[in-house]
């Protein structure tokens, strides 16, 4: 009999062997699709990402993620597909890949990071990366590094101070976390901070109260669930679709392949 850890082997197995035949036989399809990523695995990820952005910008356009955010909300529907760009939790991949590969597309991303990381000691930063993030040997952008990408016009959202899963009815830590965030963001970078999403990214790890305090904070606020959907929580919050830059382009073709609603 398997033990969890071999299901959990197998399954993923599975599901990727599903995916390239999927993704051998899709199209990205009209939309405004917004990809969230996190992360590099390895320094030839890099040539990966620009591999994957060559071979998509064959079928996509590639916009800046302010301008999908405005067709979202006017709830626009166009006739081919759009792709813009996020990535959380303000690792240094954000600054070193991820931003100059897609200056060279000619578009931005938004990177919604967390404070305390920006600002942790080696310690903290051990523990963030080991058993916050769950994933192990990254370095955190520092103030220096947000503040450049600012101002070559990339946007910098708010992920809560310590990448905090806000499904908390504890409203002081919520407004810590929530508020506190966009304050300090926007103290660093001396421009407004709009932008919120809430960590881990699905909808069961935030609830209404989180929602709310996020929403009277922020004019956006992100999950990373029910991707086939515009907006969550009663059209509060807007959805974006997880990948990761490593990932094989036929897997990212099937997740854009979807006919999103509003």
């Amino acid at each position: 009999m398997m033990n969890d850890s071999k299901l959990f082997v197998l399954r993923t197995w599975l599901r990727a062997r599903v995916l390239d035949v999927l993704g051998g036989f899709s199209t990205p399809q009209p939309g405004i699709h917004i990809l969230n990523g996190h992360r590099i695995e390895k320094k030839s990820d890099a040539d990966a990402f620009r591999k994957m952005l060559t071979e998509l910008s064959k079928t996509v356009a590639f916009i800046r993620i302010e301008d999908a955010v405005r067709m979202i909300i006017e709830r626009q529907c166009p006739s081919k597909p759009f792709v813009a760009f996020t990535f959380d939790d303000g690792f240094m991949d954000d600054y070193d890949v991820f931003a100059p590969i897609l200056e060279e597309f000619g578009t931005n991303a938004l990177f919604f990071i967390n404070p305390n990381y920006v600002e942790g000691n080696e310690e903290y930063i051990q523990n963030f990366d080991d058993n916050v993030v769950m994933t192990p040997d990254k370095r955190p952008m520092r103030w220096n590094h947000i503040c450049e990408l600012s101002k070559r016009g990339h946007i910098i959202g708010a992920h809560t101070m310590d990448h905090y899963m806000v499904n908390s009815d504890n409203k002081q830590i919520l407004e810590y976390q929530i508020n506190t965030c966009k304050e300090v963001i926007e103290n660093h970078t001396g421009v407004p901070c709009d932008y919120f999403a809430f960590p881990y990214g699905k909808l069961t790890q935030a609830n209404d109260l989180s929602i709310s305090i996020a929403c009277q904070k922020y004019k956006y606020v992100f999950s990373q669930s029910d991707y086939k959907h515009y907006y969550s929580f009663g059209g509060k919050v807007i959805n974006r679709r997880h990948f990761e830059p490593f990932w094989p382009i036929a897997h990212v073709k099937y997740f854009l392949s979807c006919n999103k609603t509003y």
